[in-house]
């Protein structure tokens, strides 16, 4: 091995040729199909009035992806709520919106097409959704369920005009889902008035590497041993 200098470069290759992989996160759904787009809407509603748009064969966790809406008030006649993954107008991204005259709810659900996903999360720190922007205060909930056994959920709500990643740690779920089998994951939306969500994907966060941390640090400790000498 060669020996440690001080060049940052050669530093960092050392530091990090000699740290173990560490467990990657992986991918609910990146809202990247189907092509074309997946949508649903309901327009001049009226309460409980639902559109549902099921797809499978898609490169998501399970294969399958069901978008449900749900109107829950009306402020006036000519309403509208749209929901969409995928359109021309959003690639890429999970899109939800109500106009002036409306309240809904939009709830996204992966379950391998009624199969289970038998997924197992024990090794995550949680789940979060990546790049998320509401301009109206949102409710977001995730509910982890195993067939045969018990659902867990957990909400997290996000003021006006929120842009960022939306977390949802492991230990904040409450319920009896089993997390080393999860067979259904449901996110639900929350959108008042006016309001409009984007959401640039569903992401496992994996657990951080304490073995990875311990190795850097004694590195960086037999470096400056080194360079004391």
């Amino acid at each position: 091995m060669k020996s440690i200098t001080r060049n940052g470069t050669l530093l960092a290759g050392v530091l990090f040729a000699s740290m173990p992989q560490v467990h990657a996160a992986f991918v609910v759904d990146h809202f990247g199909a189907p092509l074309g787009g997946q949508a649903t809407s309901i327009t001049n509603g009226i309460v409980g009035s639902t559109s549902t748009s099921f797809q499978s064969g898609l490169t998501v966790l399970g294969g399958s992806r069901e978008i449900h809406l749900e109107i829950q008030q009306i402020y006036d006649a000519g309403n509208q709520s749209d929901g969409s993954a995928n359109s021309t107008t959003s690639p890429d991204y999970l899109s939800y919106s109500n106009d002036a005259n409306v309240a809904s709810t939009l709830r996204v659900t992966w379950d391998a097409s009624g199969g289970g996903l038998n997924t197992n999360l024990v090794a995550e720190t949680g789940l979060e959704l990546y790049s998320t922007f509401n301009d109206s205060p949102t409710s977001y909930t995730i509910s982890l369920e195993t067939f045969g056994g018990g659902t867990s959920t957990q909400t997290v709500s996000t003021g006006a005009f929120f842009s960022g990643d939306v977390s949802f740690p492991l230990g904040g779920f409450v319920g009896g889902a089993n997390m080393g089998d999860v067979d259904k994951i449901v996110l639900s939306i929350d959108g008042g008035r006016a309001s409009d969500v984007s959401i640039h994907g569903l992401l496992a966060v994996p657990e951080p590497s304490s073995g990875g941390l311990a190795v850097l640090g004694a590195a960086v400790f037999g470096l400056l041993r080194r360079r004391r000498a």
